[in-house]
Parts: C-alpha cells; structure tokens; sequence
C-alpha cells in the first residue's frame, strides 16, 4: 500500500465550512473502531473482483459520539487500488462505528484512523 502524495478527501465541503478536528482526541487504537452497523455498505468493486485483487485502504475521518461519520471529514490516507478508495469513500456515510471512549467511560466526538482490508472470495 502506497502513502498517497497529498492525502485526498472523499469529497469537498461545498459551503467553504472548515471542519477543525485538531482539538479532537486521535484513537491510537483503532482495533476499538470497529463498524457496528451499515457495513453491508462497504462493496468490492467489480472489476478489481474480477481480477481477484486484494487491497487495503487507510482513512482518517471525524465520528459523532453516536459513532457515525461526520460529514466532510473524510480523507484516503493510503490505498492500494482507486477502486478500493471509491468504495470506502462511497460507504462511509452509511457505516456506524463504535464511538470514541475517553477514560473508560466517556463518549466523545474524535478522529480515527481505520483501515479497510478487500480479500477476494474464492
């Protein structure tokens, strides 16, 4: 997986709205960021299903303390295939993640960086 050059957002914010996340907690851990629901949202692309690659793509992006993804916060860090990057871009706004916890016990908005893994089936 290749670093991208310049990280690349999923899409701009159309009102010229700034979103600040440097406040924010960053999870280190993001094995706690795990989608909890929508994740029949995340789709294989067709043609690099067809050519049975695999891939990986890594995001960074803002979620609610519902676990949902922030609109307009969404950037590809890394990716393996533009395919791949699409799909993630394409789903985020329909997962749910587990929400941030702080000390155990509070629930806050934060940025996370998560990975996502395309294995082909076969």
């Amino acid at each position: 997986m290749a670093d991208l050059p310049i990280a690349l957002p999923c899409t701009g914010l159309s009102n010229g709205t700034a979103l600040w996340a440097d406040s924010l907690p960053i999870v280190s851990d993001t094995s706690l960021q795990h989608v909890v629901a929508g994740g029949s949202a995340l789709h294989y692309p067709d043609d690099v299903r067809l050519a049975n690659r695999t891939g990986i793509v890594r995001a960074r992006f803002v979620i609610d303390t519902l676990g949902r993804v922030v609109p307009g916060s969404s950037i590809i860090e890394a990716s393996t295939d533009e395919g791949f990057a699409r799909a993630v871009c394409q789903a985020l706004p329909r997962l749910k993640f587990a929400p941030v916890i702080v000390d155990g016990h509070k629930t806050v908005a934060g940025l996370v960086h998560v990975p996502f893994t395309f294995r082909a089936e076969r």
